[in-house]
């Protein structure tokens, strides 16, 4: 399956904060956004790849590489997104995929729109109020209308700007745009084009709520896509890169981590009644006392700044809570990184929520969030890092079954 790339705007809503950088050149987890998108693309095995470029172009070719084949828009300041697509047309052979340069998402979001047969296009049902989000109606799952003059009160969600087309769609969507540009409408953008399809082909809605994406048009959203859309697409990436020592520790400790694992309790014996579980000394960070249900617990505090470390062994139980800002009852996310012997194991993204029955001297701590480990044989440094979130501060503290002297017994 090919794919196209829209890339020839300026970005210039942008500006104050890129200095007049192409948007796809934006750099989000210290690389240029198109390079996310190429990357995302090739790991689903969707190629060739064209990317329609305009604004600096020489610059986002050299970026490119011989990751994709490019398109020059030349008039790129006195059209839009259709023209561009419109260059595609003899380019495209068959299905494709088609999305913005803007668009900055987790690639299990692809996951779901490649799964779905026939013509797909990602929404989100949770965001559909902002004037300048470009709304979808939908009705049995089909498309009946888009665009950012859609009234709210119509709408199921807002487009993120992927879709998928079959072979007729693709023919559908070229034929229109050909007659749009034919017809002196240039300016148009290929939302346009889609409206026009609907209505002549089906187009099936696939719901991508709860997954991370933003569509990078303002500071903000450059703000949030290296903030909260980037730490989760590294987790994934992460978890396929040392796939290989997670299976190999689980295979090492498979039996010893299932009788730790088994039976958790919510209290602060959190294991099985036979073991008692002691909290591991941190440092790097304060040690402060958590207040819960009249006892004292020790917890560590943790910035960015600031990680802590401890010597474990054999099952770990890592627990953090977020220090939030307020006493608002809203959900807030942050990120959380585990290391052992400086090789990082774990990244975790968590939403967190207000926790009344803790209480941090004139602090408000989230609920409790865990994180469960095997450890291969020995000793082992483990370090927790605050890496992003909406408070920079957390509370965090390490859990393992007391250590015991063997005892010695007669018959």
């Amino acid at each position: 399956m090919q794919a196209v790339i829209l890339a020839a705007g300026t970005g210039s809503r942008l500006k104050a904060v890129t200095g007049g950088k192409a948007k796809a050149l934006l750099e989000v987890g210290g690389r240029p956004m198109i390079l996310h998108q190429l990357e995302a693309l090739a790991d689903h095995g969707v190629g060739p790849v064209l990317v329609i470029v305009g604004y600096q172009a020489d610059e986002v070719k050299d970026a490119i590489g011989d990751r994709a084949e490019t398109l020059v828009n030349d008039r790129f300041d006195e059209t839009n997104s259709l023209y561009s697509l419109w260059l595609a047309r003899h380019w495209i052979k068959g299905p494709f995929v088609l999305l913005n340069c803007d668009l900055f998402f987790d690639p299990e979001i692809l996951d779901q729109v490649l799964d779905e047969p026939g013509n797909v296009l990602a929404y989100d049902s949770t965001s559909s109020r902002g004037r300048e989000q470009t709304k979808v109606a939908i009705k049995q799952r089909r498309v009946l209308d888009l665009g950012k003059d859609l009234p709210p009160s119509s709408a199921r969600g807002e487009s993120l700007g992927l879709l998928k087309f079959d072979e007729e769609g693709a023919k559908a969507i070229i034929r229109v745009a050909d007659s749009l540009v034919r017809d002196a409408q240039e300016n148009a953008w290929v939302i346009e084009a889609t409206r026009a399809i609907c209505s002549q082909v089906p187009i099936y809605g696939i719901n991508v709520a709860g997954r991370a994406w933003t569509e990078i048009d303002f500071p903000y959203d450059l703000d949030v896509a290296r903030r909260e859309v980037w730490p989760v697409i590294y987790r994934g990436r992460w978890r396929k890169q040392v796939y290989w020592k997670r299976t190999r520790w689980v295979a090492a400790a498979a039996l010893g981590f299932a009788l730790a694992t088994a039976g958790w309790a919510t209290s602060t014996r959190v294991g099985p009644a036979s073991i008692n579980w002691e909290t591991v000394p941190l440092s790097g960070g304060e040690m402060v006392r958590v207040e819960r249900n009249g006892e004292a617990q020790r917890w560590w505090v943790v910035t960015p700044d600031s990680a802590v470390r401890g010597q474990v062994s054999g099952p770990t139980v890592v627990e953090v809570r977020l220090v939030r800002p307020s006493s608002t009852g809203d959900s807030l996310r942050y990120v959380v990184a585990i290391t052992v012997d400086r090789d990082t194991t774990d990244w975790r993204a968590f939403t967190s929520t207000l926790d009344t029955t803790v209480h941090l001297r004139d602090a408000f701590l989230g609920d409790r969030d865990r994180i469960e480990l095997t450890m291969p044989g020995g000793l082992h440094e483990l370090r927790i890092a605050l890496i992003a979130g909406h408070s920079r501060t957390m509370v965090a503290r390490i859990r393992q079954p007391e250590q015991r002297e063997e005892e010695s017994s007669t018959d």
